[in-house]
C-alpha cells in the first residue's frame, strides 16, 4: 500500500487540508487588518491614516474576521478529517 502524502488530499494536518481560499483570505485580512490597527494608533508613520482611531477600529475589525475565518475553515477542515477517518473505520473495521 503507498503511503498518503503529507499534504494536501489525504493529509491529516487540517491546515493543508483547508481550502486555499479561505486561507488566503484570512491570512491577508490578519495583514492588512494589523498595518491598518498600527497606522490607527499611531505606530505605522508615513500615511493620511496614521492617528486615526477610525482606521484603528477598522483594522482591529479586519484582524478578527480574518482569525474568525480561519478558525471557521480549520475547524471545516477538521471535520473533514474525521468523517474520512470514520469512514475508513466503517469500510475496514479491524
Amino acid at each position: 500500500m503507498a503511503a498518503k502524502p503529507s499534504t494536501g488530499y489525504g493529509s491529516k494536518n487540517p491546515w493543508f487540508r483547508m481550502n486555499a481560499m479561505s486561507r488566503a483570505v484570512g491570512v491577508v485580512l490578519i495583514m492588512v487588518g494589523g498595518v491598518w490597527f498600527f497606522q490607527g494608533i499611531g505606530i505605522a508613520q508615513g500615511s493620511v491614516m496614521t492617528g486615526q482611531s477610525f482606521w484603528a477600529v477598522v483594522g482591529a475589525i479586519l484582524v478578527i474576521a480574518g482569525v474568525a475565518l480561519l478558525y471557521r475553515a480549520h475547524g471545516a477542515a477538521k471535520r473533514l478529517i474525521a468523517d474520512e477517518e470514520a469512514a475508513a473505520q466503517e469500510a475496514d473495521p479491524e
